[in-house]
């Protein structure tokens, strides 16, 4: 695990897996209120707490039972999978590919995003068939949301939004950095003319 004793400082915490835990949070809850908001830019609303929930308590529970219950559910995943980001994802996708081996904000960023362009296949093709599908009866979601209820299509890319937001903020917040501290310094502080060392 990257720690302060590795050359690597974090944003937020002063581990990987505390950071990867805030991000997480952080980034969920954000998409997860921007979800809820979409239909006010005619979009499909993204209620996954309350899917969560039916999915866990069906549906004989009072509405608040299944959102709270659902979106404990759902927090306790955004959470995980921004853990998993931090610990497995942003190291191997360094290592892997050169590009994305700096400790910049724009490769952290763009990891985000990869994540949760990742996480939106993972939903789109699997958990959203398998496990909402049959919630509501067979045929009701199809592969990739292409029939889920009368939204279609526009479910997909809704969906793609969702999981955008997610990995944009998780990119934004976890951002391990050299213990160096040249990444973040100030560029002007006041007192001090620009341009003079």
């Amino acid at each position: 695990m990257e720690g302060e004793d590795t050359g690597v400082k974090y944003l937020i915490g002063k581990t990987a897996a505390v950071s990867g835990l805030a991000a997480g949070f952080v980034a969920t809850h954000v998409a997860t209120v921007f979800g809820l908001w979409f239909d006010g830019a005619r979009l499909p609303t993204f209620d996954f707490n309350t899917l969560n929930g039916w999915l866990y308590l069906g549906f004989t529970r009072p509405p608040e039972v299944t959102f709270v219950v659902g979106g404990v559910i759902h927090y306790i995943n955004g959470i995980l999978f921004g853990l998993i980001f931090a610990l497995v994802i942003h190291p191997m996708m360094g290592r892997a590919l050169k590009p994305l081996a700096p400790m910049t904000p724009t490769v952290n960023y763009v990891k985000g995003l990869i994540w949760g362009w990742t996480l939106w296949i993972i939903s789109s093709a699997l958990w959203m068939p398998l496990l909402i599908g049959p919630l509501f009866g067979p045929g009701s979601v199809g592969p990739f949301l292409t029939s889920f209820g009368p939204n279609g299509v526009q479910a997909l890319f809704t969906n793609l939004l969702w999981h955008t937001i997610y990995g944009l903020n998780l990119g934004l917040l976890f951002q391990p950095m050299s213990a160096s501290g040249v990444r973040w310094k100030r560029a002007w502080a006041p007192g001090r003319q620009a341009g003079a060392e």
